[in-house]
């Protein structure tokens, strides 16, 4: 890095110009919009939803890259390429970015808006009063303002792809089981998120793994939703104008591996903390570093991750376990991070603890009617890493300072820690109540904090906290895209 960029010196892209709230910058052709503004010093995009905190580019909170983009609310910037004059714009403020009023709600009291305040029994619902109260409620969290008129939208069509075998998850073990499915003499088609094979095991330092040039390889597309007990899966391409696909298999195979969950410390939802995986992708495939003085936090692989890091040009002051680690220090970014003694960073890349996505599995089967429990076998196999046990959430002791356990909606322990001395410990009612995991995330991470801070708080059982019901789309499909499911999904009778 150079005269104080977050971009490494190997990088020799063409730069182009886009703007962000009025004010133009420039982007490496190829880049997320995330990482541009990043790599331009910009680290706040978003605000929590009620209280107005700064949320940024971390990789665990979808909130945090969500912005308007030419007029389109609700664009995420980490799958948003650059491109020349893009109008990309902050969506939750008012009346300007610059001159934020919203941001006066961090001086109401938490316990004046905590989870329930929106439905007052003071505002009946199915009234013109209630009708107002839900448009102030609007306005209040920066969500009011529609899309621009961009003229009609096209729909675009749904693609049905079948085959013997589908493998999810393009890293190592998907690729050896779609080579050893389709030696077998199988039809498979190996569905990844990444825009290329095995991105993470790459930026970590691995080999890449050679996949047969047999196996149909679909790039760039989220599989979000299991169906008819995992019969039907659906997927979403990233980029919006192509369709949806819908998978259908003798065979499925779950092969995505596992993520890092923020553990349930204060300050791990400040802009500038960022889960390992994103951090190493963006400073191999992107260039950009996630910090000028970047702290690593793991379980016991923090100085192996370290060195992966500095080799890639990124300045690592220190790497620590994440157990030491007592709180992430910042007001509206991290400025230092808190163990026995003060370390000052302006980045925290977390590695571990390790949690795998248990959306797919529990949708393939999940039974119930207001609230889904796992009650059947499910018919999708996994393997790799996903198979291996979710390790344990840190869970910081109790303190002045909040930890969030979802940052979008502003649920922080104390509020949690309130239910509980009520004796409340279902995980569906504590999220009823307090809106928790009901944002863009959609639960994770933030029920997994949730699930930890329960288990040490109230002293349940960890094994004994069922999440709550994991539903489909677990990511983002616009509206166009599920209309044209219509044309290739029979829908039953």
């Amino acid at each position: 890095m150079s005269n104080g960029s977050l971009r490494l010196e190997r990088a020799s892209t063409e730069l182009v110009e886009f703007s962000w709230n009025g004010r133009v910058v420039q982007g490496r052709r190829g880049e997320s919009v995330a990482t541009a503004l990043l790599a331009n010093g910009i680290r706040t995009l978003a605000w929590s939803r009620k209280s107005h905190r700064p949320l940024g580019y971390s990789g665990s909170y979808v909130t945090g890259v969500l912005a308007r983009v030419d007029g389109v609310p609700n664009v995420r910037l980490d799958l948003l390429p650059v491109t020349a004059g893009a109008r990309v714009e902050m969506q939750n403020c008012w009346p300007t970015p610059g001159f934020d009023l919203l941001r006066l709600s961090r001086l109401i009291p938490a316990s004046w808006i905590q989870g329930g305040f929106e439905h007052s029994n003071l505002v009946p619902s199915g009234t013109a009063l209630f009708q107002r109260w839900e448009a102030i409620l609007a306005f209040l969290a920066g969500v009011a303002k529609p899309a621009e008129d961009t003229g009609e939208v096209p729909v675009p069509t749904a693609r049905h792809v079948s085959a013997d075998v589908l493998v999810i998850g393009g890293g190592p073990a998907g690729c050896a089981a779609a080579n050893d499915a389709v030696a077998a003499g199988h039809s498979v088609v190996l569905v990844t998120r990444g825009q290329s094979l095995a991105r993470y095991a790459q930026a970590a330092g691995q080999a890449r793994p050679v996949l047969d040039e047999r196996v149909q390889l679909v790039c760039g597309v989220e599989v979000f939703g299991a169906y008819r007990e995992g019969e039907l899966l659906l997927a979403a391409p990233h980029d919006p104008a192509q369709g949806a696909l819908v998978l259908e298999a003798d065979e499925v195979i779950l092969a995505g591996g596992r993520r890092a969950c923020p553990p349930v410390i204060p300050g791990m939802w400040l802009p500038g903390v960022m889960d390992v995986r994103t951090a190493l992708i963006m400073a191999h495939e992107q260039s950009v570093a996630p910090g000028a003085r970047v702290v690593v936090v793991g379980n016991g692989d923090q100085e192996a991750l370290a060195s992966r890091l500095r080799e890639l040009g990124v300045t690592v002051v220190a790497a620590r376990a994440v157990t030491d680690l007592r709180r992430v220090v910042g007001r509206s970014r991290v400025t230092a991070a808190l163990f026995a003694k003060s370390i000052a960073c302006d980045a925290v890349v977390h590695a571990r603890p390790w949690i795998a996505d248990a959306s797919l599995t529990f949708q393939s089967r999940a039974e119930g009617l207001l609230q889904l429990r796992e009650q059947r076998q499910s018919r999708l196999r996994e393997v790799g890493a996903v198979v291996e046990a979710d390790q344990v959430l840190p869970v910081a002791a109790r303190s002045r300072h909040k930890t969030l356990l979802c940052p979008c909606f502003d649920v922080s322990d104390h509020e949690v820690e309130a239910l509980l001395a009520q004796g409340i410990t279902d995980l569906e009612v504590i999220k009823r109540l307090t809106s928790c995991g009901m944002g863009p995330c959609q639960g994770q991470p933030c029920w997994d904090a949730l699930r930890a801070l329960v288990s040490v708080r109230g002293g349940v059982a960890l094994a004994g906290l069922a999440r709550p019901t994991l539903r489909p789309p677990r990511r983002a499909l616009s509206v166009a895209q599920a209309a044209g499911l219509t044309a290739v999904v029979e829908p039953l009778q």
